[in-house]
């Protein structure tokens, strides 16, 4: 998951009437071989695109992930509203879903999962996660839910999840020096995938991203939280027994 390039481009003022938009395209115009593209389409030499330039943009950032947010990047946001089925078709092509939570303005791709005997690729490459890093999501999931029932931002600082995170330390395996770092890779981490938002005017305290609810929906927080729990009491019982 990456950064939209141009996020600085997309978070300045603009004008509705600014927008060329795809949503009146009528289904099946797609132009046949050796047909003439319309002029504002042709954005390089050789360009066969059917979509206009705001469109793929849209496109291209849903694509580089983690998501499209309306809040920070408004313009992407409302091409994606107004062209969300061509954007749909588009990705369906690809194997991908589109996934859109109008509530928080917020959007992102995922992979179609295997269906039957239809062979679907792989387009989406997952990273597993560190067992720190899963931690970490956890600590921000509860944080949001939390945040969330009681109407309110979910705000956590960066010494505050590294303090929560100290609770799956290992005293007994663990190198303070060692584990301080891969804390803080932690949160690194998830300032670049955008789950940690950075709150302007200050250096060390950040928004959770609401696409974490979707990401991690309710259910599998519970089956996440009853694994590290199941391990913290394995990690517990073998320490009695030493």
């Amino acid at each position: 998951m990456g950064l939209d390039a141009d996020e600085t481009e997309d978070t300045q003022p603009f004008a509705v009437g600014d927008l060329v938009l795809d949503s009146e395209l009528r289904d099946g115009q797609a132009e046949e071989e050796g047909a003439q593209i319309p002029s504002d389409r042709v954005l390089f030499p050789g360009d066969r695109g059917q979509l206009r330039g705001e469109t793929r943009r849209t496109l291209v950032a849903l694509l580089a992930g983690p998501s499209v947010d309306g809040e920070r990047q408004p313009k992407l946001w409302l091409v994606l509203k107004r062209d969300e089925a061509v954007l749909r078709s588009r990705l369906s092509d690809l194997y991908l879903e589109l996934t859109v939570d109008d509530a928080n303005q917020v959007a992102f791709v995922r992979q179609v999962p295997q269906h039957g005997e239809v062979d679907i690729p792989i387009l989406l490459r997952r990273q597993p996660l560190t067992f720190l890093q899963s931690a970490g999501l956890l600590i921000l999931r509860a944080a949001l839910a939390s945040a969330s029932a009681a109407g309110q931002r979910a705000v956590i600082s960066g010494a505050e999840l590294i303090a929560d995170l100290g609770a799956y330390e290992d005293p007994a395996k663990s190198d303070k020096a060692r584990f301080a770092k891969q804390c803080t890779a932690v949160v690194e981490t998830l300032k670049k995938v955008s789950l940690l938002r950075p709150i302007p005017g200050s250096t060390d305290r950040f928004e959770i991203s609401p696409t974490l609810a979707l990401l991690l929906p309710a259910e599998q927080l519970e089956a996440l939280t009853r694994t590290y729990e199941k391990l913290q009491k394995n990690e517990d019982s073998a320490k009695e027994g030493r």
